[in-house]
């Protein structure tokens, strides 16, 4: 089981103000003069919220009450493929092409064994002798 640990006192006296949406989100502030905007951080940084959090379930505080924000759950981390080699990368789109030049094998032997005979009787010679 984790030890108990020790907050100092600045910490646990903040628990006893609730907290804004200002001070732990970051907010959109939009210039007009400018017609530009820009994000403000929130006053309270997500350590020192995380803090609070476990100072409140330490001292048997809803940290919602406080004003602090839900935990979010944990996004799967992104994986991306390895990248291989380009004969790897390939070799569905090669493995299908054989396979439809092999469904038209007879077709192209055929049309082969045409054209030899072909070439074989123009090298014959009309000639009877």
């Amino acid at each position: 089981m984790a030890s108990r640990r020790v907050f100092s006192e600045k910490i646990l006296a903040r628990l006893s103000k609730p907290l804004t949406e200002a001070d732990v989100k970051p907010q959109f502030v939009f210039n007009e003069a400018k017609q530009k905007g820009f994000w403000r951080p929130p006053q309270v940084s997500l350590r020192v919220q995380n803090d609070l959090r476990k100072a409140c379930m330490q001292e048997g505080i809803d940290p919602l009450s406080i004003g602090l924000p839900a935990v979010q759950p944990r996004k799967p981390l992104r994986t991306k493929p390895n990248k291989l080699e380009k004969h790897e990368r390939t070799r569905g789109e090669r493995q299908e092409t054989i396979r439809k030049n092999l469904e038209k094998m007879p077709q192209t032997i055929q049309a082969w064994k045409e054209d030899k005979l072909k070439e074989a009787a123009k090298q014959k010679s009309s000639l009877p002798f």
